[in-house]
Parts: structure tokens; C-alpha cells; sequence
């Protein structure tokens, strides 16, 4: 089965982007199913690439492969691939020291609408698209077979608040224990956000606790304290962990407790549940060296864009005007439709109206298990700064 593309459309897909939007297609096969393979045409009917079919989405097509030779209609295609792409991944690994890792990283390892997230011996999955839930026997045969003794699906939470859907394919786990860089961690697989933790966020954290010796540090949106951890860990005077979610602050003290002894942790740190943007609103102005602002995806939509640079301008211009002088701040944002370029636009918009002169240290983006493709931009969603902030000086 195939479809052909409109004159003049296959640029994008000859640039190898992964993504056939509906306006660009000029006819369809008739018949064609939900996630079924089909062969990409150019107008003049030249072969382009394999995708799967998704007759509900603006993205019709999501290509996987650009090689006529090579599509999932051959037997073992996916089974070769993803041997491939483990292998690349483990190979960064030390499993004495990190035994975390996300295997499939959807159009990042040319497996489109497949999330797949390791944690010891469980495997959590993410199926998004049409073509990803069509493989899901073979995809959970490969985990199995990589020794995987728990593999889970679930599926995303509804915007209703419904909660996710959840089905284990063998095991049972609902909590699994981990190592991050040598500290311990539980992946909440049943209750927590997506697959149980955020593993984009390792290389960040390392590089948190070059910073964190004697500060005194403000987690907010902290969830399962991750940063917290590796602040202490690195020496921090105190940390706070602050988080709307009673749940999540619990998750917290359950990782602290996995890392430190009772004693250290009350010495400390302490946890707050209260809402983030209105504790940087009314905290003390200089309590804190070192602020982490590692809030949730404030937009999904490129039509909500304009409201989510206004929360991360506001809650930037907050932390700005609180922080010690000289202080650090990680600002992050994961929302895939804030680019790099208008998140740096917001930084210093939010730095021009705080009346404070900012300085970046380090640029960041997801770790190398979440590597994206150079001709998919829009799978680098994850952005950060390390800015230090401090007053205008006047002559």
C-alpha cells in the first residue's frame, strides 16, 4: 500500500524528517488501515520511505525508514533494530553505578511512537501511534528475552485526570528500585509521571552538584527529589523540596531515606507541600543560594504558547528576584513547543524586568539516552540554564 505526495512536498522527507503532515499527501490508497506500513511516493512516483499510517493525527505518516530494502514487512526488522539501538545505549552505562536508561526514544532511535524506560530489571512502555501499538507483541518479546523480569505498558493520563491505563506482561512490580550515578531511587511505575521517574535529567543532576557545596538550596516543582539527592549527596548546607503534591513529597523522603541516614536527612532537609509559584512569591529574599526551577510541560500545544511563556517568564522573574545575590539558578523547560531560542528570550526578559544582570554558565539539554535526530529538531524538548544572578552594579 502507498500514498503519493503532493508536487513539490517530498523536500522535508528527502532531508530525512520523520513526519508526513495530512496537507502535504495528494492521494491515498483506498483501504489503508490505522498504523499500517505504508511506501511514501514522491509525486512523480519516485519510492521516498516506509511509514505508518495514522488516519486520525495531523502527522498522517511517521517514517522509520528512508532504504526501500529495509521496512517492518521483512520478518526481524524491528527485533534487528532495537538490538542495534540497546546495544548503542548500554554501551554508555556502567551497571555498577547506573543500571537506568531509556531504551526507545520514539523518532530519536527511528522507532516513531515507541517509549520504552528501564529501571534494573523492569521495562516500562509507551506506545503513542497507530504503527508502535501494532508491534507491541514483538517489542514485549524483546524485553523479555533481554531479561526484563517485569514489562509493563502505560499508557498516557487523560487530560480528565483519568488515570492511566496499566497492563503488566510479566511481573508485577509497582515500585522498582534503581542506581542513577551511583545513588538510589525508586521508579514509582503505577502512580508516578509517565513511565515512574525522568531519566532525561541525569547529566543535569550530575552537573547540579559541582554547584552545590555549602548552598543553601530550593527544589521547587521537586516531585521524587531527584535534584535533591544529588545536592545533598554533593555536599549541600540544606535543602528544601517543594512540590503541590503531597504524594510527590512523599515519593521525596522515601528516595532521601534510600541515601542517607534519618538523622542526616532531618538535619537537613526539609519537604514542603505548597505551590511553587506562590512560595517564590512570598519567601524571604536571600534564603536561598542555589534555586532549581524544573517545572511540568506548561504547554502540549503550539496554541497555548503564548500562556506558557508567560508562566516561565513569571516564575524566572520570581526566582530572579529572590535569590542571594550571586546566586545559581537551573531554569529548565520541557515543553517541546518552547524552542531554545524562545527560551533564552524568556530568561532575559524575565532578567530585564527583575533589574538583575545574568550571566550563563551552561547550556543543557536531555541526556544521551534521549539523543534526537539533527534533521527532527523538535525532539530536543528538553531546554536549560545555569544562569548566576546578581544585582546591576552602578557606577
Amino acid at each position: 500500500m502507498s500514498i503519493r505526495l503532493k508536487k513539490n512536498k517530498e523536500k522535508a522527507v528527502l532531508n530525512y524528517h520523520p513526519w508526513i503532515f495530512s496537507g502535504a499527501i495528494e492521494k491515498e490508497e483506498p483501504g489503508l488501515t490505522p498504523g499500517q506500513t505504508v511506501r511514501v511516493l514522491s509525486y512523480e512516483g519516485k519510492f521516498l520511505a516506509w511509514g505508518h499510517y495514522a488516519p486520525d493525527s495531523q502527522i498522517r505518516i511517521r517514517l522509520f525508514s528512508f532504504e526501500e530494502a529495509e521496512s517492518d514487512l521483512n520478518p526481524g526488522f524491528w527485533t534487528r533494530r532495537w538490538e542495534s539501538v540497546y546495544r548503542s545505549k548500554k554501551e554508555w552505562l556502567d551497571p555498577k553505578f547506573t543500571n537506568s536508561f531509556r531504551f526507545l526514544h520514539s523518532e530519536g532511535d527511528l522507532s516513531p511512537g515507541f517509549i520504552v524506560d528501564c529501571y534494573a530489571n523492569a521495562a516500562v512502555m509507551q506506545l503513542r501511534t497507530p504503527g508502535s501499538k501494532l508491534h507491541k507483541e514483538e517489542l514485549v518479546s524483546f524485553l523479555k528475552e533481554k531479561g526484563f523480569t517485569t514489562v509493563l505498558e502505560k499508557g498516557e493520563k487523560s487530560d480528565s485526570g483519568e488515570p492511566a491505563h496499566l497492563q503488566w506482561y510479566c511481573g508485577d512490580e509497582k515500585q522498582v528500585r534503581f542506581l542513577e550515578n551511583g545513588h538510589s531511587f525508586l521508579a514509582d511505575l503505577e502512580n508516578g509521571q509517565k513511565t515512574g521517574f525522568f531519566l532525561d535529567q541525569r547529566e543535569n543532576r550530575s552537573l547540579l552538584g559541582k554547584f552545590a557545596k555549602g548552598k543553601k538550596v530550593l527544589n521547587t516543582f521537586g516531585y521524587s527529589g531527584a535534584f535533591s539527592v544529588y545536592a545533598l549527596a554533593n555536599g549541600a548546607e540544606s535543602v528544601h523540596t517543594l512540590d503541590i503534591s503531597k504524594s510527590a513529597i512523599d515519593l521525596c523522603a522515601q528516595n532521601l531515606g534510600l541515601n542517607f541516614s534519618e538523622e542526616w536527612i532531618q538535619s537537613k532537609h526539609k519537604g514542603l507541600v505548597s505551590d511553587s509559584f506562590r512560595y517564590l512569591k512570598e519567601m524571604e529574599a536571600g534564603a536561598y543560594d542555589l534555586i532549581i526551577l524544573d517545572p511540568p510541560a506548561f504547554t502540549k500545544h503550539i496554541s497555548t504558547v503564548n500562556q506558557a511563556t508567560r508562566g516561565y517568564k513569571d516564575i524566572n522573574l520570581k526566582a530572579m528576584s529572590k535569590i542571594k545575590p550571586g546566586g545559581i539558578i537551573f531554569t529548565f523547560s520541557c515543553s517541546q513547543h518552547i524552542s531554545p531560542d524562545l527560551f533564552k528570550k524568556i530568561v532575559f526578559g524575565a532578567a530585564k524586568d527583575a533589574g538583575k544582570r545574568v550571566r550563563v554558565l551552561y547550556q543543557m539539554t536531555q541526556g544521551p539516552d534521549h539523543g534526537f535526530s539533527i534533521f527532527h529538531p523538535e525532539g530536543e524538548y528538553l531546554k536549560g540554564l545555569v544562569i548566576q544572578v546578581d544585582s546591576f552594579v552602578s557606577d
